[in-house]
C-alpha cells in the first residue's frame, strides 16, 4: 500500500501541484487538500480514489504553486473582509491599518483562476487521474517485490517443516527406548499394562503429528491465496495468524532442542512475511 507519485502543470498560467502518497494502514484513511475553488468537486475525487485505493493511509494534495505561477492577481474579497472582521473583534482600535494587516495574511491574494469552465475542470480530472497510474505503478512494482519475498520466506518454512518431520520420526522412538531403559536401571516390577497406557499419555502430550499436518495445510491455504487476482491482503493475515498458532504449539510440545531451533528460525521467517502482508491490499 505504500506508494507515491506527484507531477507539475499550468493551466491558464497557473502552475498547479498534483501529489499522491500512501502509507500502510489496515483501513482506507483518505485526505484530500484542494484550492477553495475546486472544493465543490471532492466528493467525486474521494470516491474515486476510495474506489481505487481500498486500504491504506492515503493522500492527494492538489496545490497552486505560487512562486511558480504567472496569472494574474486578484484579491479574495471574502477571506480578506473575514480577516478584517477578526482583526476588529481582537483589537477595536480605529487607528489600526486591519486591510494592510489582512494582506499580508495568507491566501488574501491569489491567481486569476477561481473561474473555471468544464474543460478546465476535465484538464485537472486527466492530470489526477495520470498521476494516479504513476502511483499504482509504484505500489505494483513494489507488490512484485514483496511478493518474491514471501515466496522466498515461505519456501524456507516449508523446508523446516520437511526437516522437522524426519526428527519427529527418530524423537517418538528415541523417547520410548529412553523411557524403558531407564527403567531396566531402576530394577522394579513394572504393571506393563499401566506402562503401556503411562506410555501412550506421554508420547500423546508431545506428539506434534497434528500440527504438522495442519501447518502443512495453512501452507497450501497461503499459496492458493498467493495466486488470487484479487485483494487478499486481510485473508493472507489470517492464514498467518494460524501458521503462527501450529508453530508455536509445535514449538511447546517437541522438547527436542534442534526441532526448538527450526521452530525459532519458522518464526523469524514468518514475522518477516506478516510484515510484508501489512503492505498488501
Amino acid at each position: 500500500m505504500t506508494g507515491y507519485a506527484s507531477e507539475h502543470f499550468y493551466l491558464k498560467s497557473t502552475r498547479f501541484f498534483i501529489e499522491i502518497k500512501s502509507l500502510n494502514s489496515k483501513y482506507l484513511d483518505l485526505k484530500i487538500k484542494l484550492p477553495s475553488f475546486l472544493d465543490c468537486y471532492e466528493y467525486e475525487i474521494r470516491q474515486n480514489l476510495g474506489k481505487k485505493i481500498i486500504r491504506g493511509k492515503a493522500e492527494l494534495n492538489l496545490l497552486i504553486d505560487k512562486d511558480k505561477s504567472t496569472s494574474e492577481k486578484v484579491l479574495n474579497k471574502k477571506i480578506i473582509n473575514h480577516y478584517i472582521k477578526d482583526l476588529k473583534d481582537i483589537n477595536s482600535d480605529s487607528n489600526s491599518d486591519f486591510l494592510g494587516i489582512a494582506l499580508t495574511l495568507p491566501n488574501s491574494i491569489g491567481p486569476n483562476i477561481s473561474k473555471l469552465n468544464k474543460n478546465d475542470i476535465n484538464i485537472i480530472k486527466k492530470k489526477i487521474s495520470t498521476v494516479f497510474k504513476a502511483f499504482d505503478k509504484y505500489r505494483s512494482d513494489e507488490g512484485e517485490t514483496t511478493l518474491r519475498d514471501i515466496k522466498k520466506k515461505l519456501l524456507l518454512i516449508k523446508k523446516l517443516r520437511k526437516q522437522i518431520i524426519k526428527i519427529e520420526i527418530k524423537r517418538v522412538l528415541l523417547k520410548k527406548s529412553t523411557i524403558k531403559r531407564k527403567l531396566k536401571k531402576l530394577k522394579i516390577e513394572v504393571d506393563f499394562n499401566r506402562f503401556e497406557q503411562e506410555l501412550i499419555y506421554f508420547i500423546e502430550k508431545y506428539d506434534i503429528n497434528e500440527e504438522l499436518i495442519r501447518l502443512e495445510s495453512n501452507l497450501k491455504a497461503f499459496d492458493r491465496c498467493l495466486e488470487l487476482n484479487k485483494p487478499n491482503g486481510k485473508k493472507l493475515g489470517f492464514i498467518s495468524q494460524e501458521l503462527s498458532r501450529e508453530i508455536n504449539t509445535i514449538g511447546s510440545k517437541c522438547n527436542d532442542a534442534t526441532i526448538q531451533k527450526y521452530v525459532i528460525e519458522m518464526k523469524d521467517n514468518l514475522e518477516k512475511i506478516r510484515e510484508n502482508i501489512l503492505n498488501i491490499l
